[in-house]
């Protein structure tokens, strides 16, 4: 049985090895965040995510006056990707003929109607970081021509859609 992790790294390899499907370079992690703190949604992913981010990419601080320890966040080391999963909801983004596509990968064909209507919540964010369309992929099989025919319907949709590879 294939986790949610396999899943995405599966879907990351099959990118890698598609000559059609192109990469996006992602705003680095201060811009990410930036965008997200311009709107009330922003803040609130940010907020939820940040003491999962704290474990993982947490910082020591001591206070210089109080001699105070404590656990801060410098945005500047956590990845790119790893914001764009927390705050933005997004596994990978692709270029599709031109298209931005925003990709949140899953292995549970229960939950494909709620990441749609996340990623849906999520448009304003997603689109100020220059994505212009956004699928969830739920993960079946690792057939790199099924992917490809995937994302290209994506392209000529503007609802949020689920695909199956």
């Amino acid at each position: 049985m294939l986790n949610g992790f396999a899943a995405e790294q599966r879907v990351f390899d099959l990118i890698n090895k598609s000559r059609k499907i192109k990469g996006f370079k992602l705003p680095s992690s201060e811009k990410l965040i930036k965008i997200a703190s311009q709107s009330k949604l922003g803040r609130k992913r940010i907020k939820s995510a940040t003491s999962y981010l704290l474990q993982e990419y947490g910082v020591d601080y001591r206070h210089p006056e109080t001699n105070q320890l404590s656990r801060i966040l410098d945005w500047e080391i956590v990845p790119n990707t790893v914001i764009l999963d927390y705050v933005f909801g997004i596994d990978a983004v692709v270029n599709v003929l031109g298209f931005i596509i925003a990709i949140d990968v899953t292995i549970n064909s229960n939950a494909i109607e709620k990441k749609q209507q996340k990623l849906s919540w999520l448009r304003p964010l997603w689109q100020q970081a220059g994505i212009d369309k956004a699928c969830v992929c739920y993960f079946q099989s690792t057939s790199p021509n099924n992917f490809w025919n995937a994302l290209k319907t994506v392209t000529k949709q503007d609802k949020i859609l689920a695909i199956s590879i």
